[in-house]
C-alpha cells in the first residue's frame, strides 16, 4: 500500500514537471515569434536605404504603429549629415519624409524638458511618430495617478501637440 501511494506521488511530481517544462518551452517560443514580427522587415529596411540612395549608415531602426506605419531610422547622407528617416510601410508612393537633426531637438534635450514639467511621472519610452504630415517626439509615461500618458511634442520641441492618457482597468 505505501510502495502505491509512493509511485503516485513519483508520477505526479513528474506530469507536473514534464508540464511546466512544456510551459516554458512553448513560453520561449511564443516570445520568439512576436519578437521577430516585431522587427520583421528592419534588416530589408536598412538593405534597402543603404543600396538605393545616398544615404548610409543607417542605424536606431524602429518602427511605429500610428495611422500610419512607418519604419523610423537614423542615416547619414553623402556630406555625413545625420538625417531621421520616416519610411511609409503602406501604399503605392513609399516616398521617405526626411528630417534634418539639426532642425530637430534632441532626444535628451526633450526628455530633460520633460522631466523637469513632470516631477513625479515615471517614464517609460521616447520615440520619434509622425502623425498628421508632422514628425513628432512620442513619449510614454505614467503619471502620478498612475495613468499611462502618451505625450506628442513637436520635432523641434516647442509645443505639445497631443496627449492621450489611459486609466489602469484593473488594480
Amino acid at each position: 500500500m505505501r510502495e502505491s501511494n509512493n509511485r503516485w506521488v513519483l508520477w505526479t511530481l513528474i506530469i507536473i514537471t514534464l508540464l511546466l517544462l512544456a510551459g516554458i518551452g512553448y513560453s520561449i517560443y511564443l516570445y520568439q515569434i512576436i519578437n521577430d514580427g516585431r522587427n520583421a522587415g528592419f534588416d530589408d529596411t536598412k538593405n534597402q536605404i543603404e543600396n538605393q540612395t545616398s544615404y548610409h549608415n543607417v542605424h536606431s531602426i524602429q518602427g511605429y504603429y500610428g495611422e500610419n506605419n512607418y519604419h523610423v531610422f537614423y542615416a547619414s547622407n553623402e556630406d555625413n549629415e545625420e538625417r531621421l528617416i520616416f519610411l511609409p510601410l503602406e501604399g503605392e508612393e513609399r516616398e521617405l519624409i526626411v528630417i534634418n537633426t539639426e532642425d530637430m531637438m534632441s532626444e535628451e534635450a526633450i526628455l530633460d524638458a520633460w522631466s523637469s514639467s513632470c516631477d513625479s511621472c515615471k517614464f517609460a519610452d521616447i520615440s520619434p511618430a509622425y502623425e498628421d504630415g508632422q514628425a513628432l517626439w512620442e513619449i510614454t509615461y505614467h503619471d502620478k495617478d498612475n495613468r499611462f500618458v502618451m505625450d506628442y511634442y513637436s520635432i523641434d520641441g516647442q509645443s505639445l501637440e497631443e496627449r492621450y492618457s489611459y486609466n489602469k482597468m484593473f488594480p
